[in-house]
């Protein structure tokens, strides 16, 4: 059974030729600079979730720039280098989207404590709803879970340009997906809230 996700359900809807180019001939997207500046900064933010690297987190927030800590700066240097985006200007996107996300209450703690906070909280569930069977996978950037799992907050970290309008906020695809997941994962969960970050 095909898995879905919020991508290949949008392209599908935006393309039929392109979804068939992408997922059943396999020919690979065309990457941009945009795609792969995300690449690194979701990268520097699962490495930041992990409370044994606080410290680094902390010497960021305190010195306002990613480049001074010296394992990040390496970090960094290697795969902009790799993926052609150590311009300039693309490092300097890479530093104030990274600050962007890390400013923006990392540990989840405006809500309380969390009792869990994953980064990259994989799902892959099947359910049959209503006589539907169906498959859904993805990545959740950052989960926080509190009150004993009662309660949800799921951060999604967008580096596009363009924020969500109309149809995109009150009937987003993504978002009822990674509730769904969220409530697969968590039966106990009973408040689910979701926030788009765009650290543009």
């Amino acid at each position: 059974m095909k898995a879905l996700s919020a991508s290949k359900i949008k392209k599908a809807q935006s393309c039929s030729w392109s979804y068939w180019a992408t997922y059943h001939l396999k020919i690979p997207d065309k990457s941009n600079d945009g795609a792969s500046r995300g690449t690194i900064c979701h990268l520097i933010f699962e490495l930041l979730g992990d409370l044994k690297h606080r410290e680094i987190y902390d010497e960021i927030i305190l010195k306002d720039n990613i480049y001074l800590c010296e394992p990040i700066r390496r970090l960094v240097s290697y795969h902009a280098k790799k993926l052609n985006v150590n311009d300039e200007e693309n490092l300097q996107l890479i530093n104030d989207m990274t600050l962007s996300g890390l400013h923006f209450d990392f540990f989840g703690g405006k809500n309380g404590k969390p009792d869990q906070s994953i980064s990259e909280q994989s799902f892959d569930i099947t359910t049959d709803e209503m006589g539907k069977l169906y498959r859904v996978r993805g990545f959740i950037d950052k989960l926080f879970l509190y009150d004993k799992g009662k309660r949800a907050v799921i951060r999604d970290f967008k580096t596009s340009k363009k924020v969500y309008v109309g149809s995109e906020i009150t009937d987003n695809l993504q978002n009822l997906i990674y509730c769904l997941a969220v409530k697969k994962m968590y039966p106990n969960c009973k408040e689910l809230q979701t926030e788009f970050l765009f650290l543009k």
